[in-house]
């Protein structure tokens, strides 16, 4: 094995100087598995960020109208519009951030927090599971630069 000399005056072997020298984009672009779990947890927090916006609009409407109801007073009516433009406003603005963030290592973590948010819905678990399994594999933790 050859041995190349670095400034340090420290040896090491060729090979490792080679991968040292390969950028985070580079794995990147070779990492298939983190590339598709990405480009799948987008399209998950596409549609929460929807999602969220339609219970703020609701929550509003809910305010500003106040329909009639047999069964809710025009106090609790308020309420609960209230709690659905604040709740659909906060989590409008995570998932909407969340989707613009590049894969780094603190999106991962992210990742995982929004993730777990989905999965308080049975609705969202057939698409939760999945992705999370997925987000949890060395390739796509590598994908946002997490090495172990």
């Amino acid at each position: 094995m050859r041995i190349r000399q670095m400034k340090t005056d420290q040896r090491v072997p060729v090979h490792f100087a080679l991968t040292a020298e390969i950028s985070a984009d580079n794995i990147r672009s070779m990492n298939e598995t983190g590339r598709k779990t990405f480009f799948w947890y987008r399209v998950y927090l596409s549609i929460l960020t929807v999602l969220y916006a339609a219970v703020a609009v609701l929550g509003v409407v809910l305010i500003v109208v106040r329909p009639e109801a047999k069964h809710y007073e025009q106090a609790e009516i308020l309420l609960i519009g209230s709690l659905y433009a604040v709740l659909g406003t906060i989590f409008f603005i995570a998932f909407a951030i969340a989707l613009f963030l590049p894969p780094k290592p603190y999106n991962w973590i992210v990742g995982i927090v929004l993730i777990c948010i989905g999965m308080t819905s049975c609705c969202f678990l057939p698409i939760c599971i999945p992705l999370l399994i997925y987000w949890f594999k060395p390739e796509t933790q590598m994908f946002f630069g997490r090495n172990k």
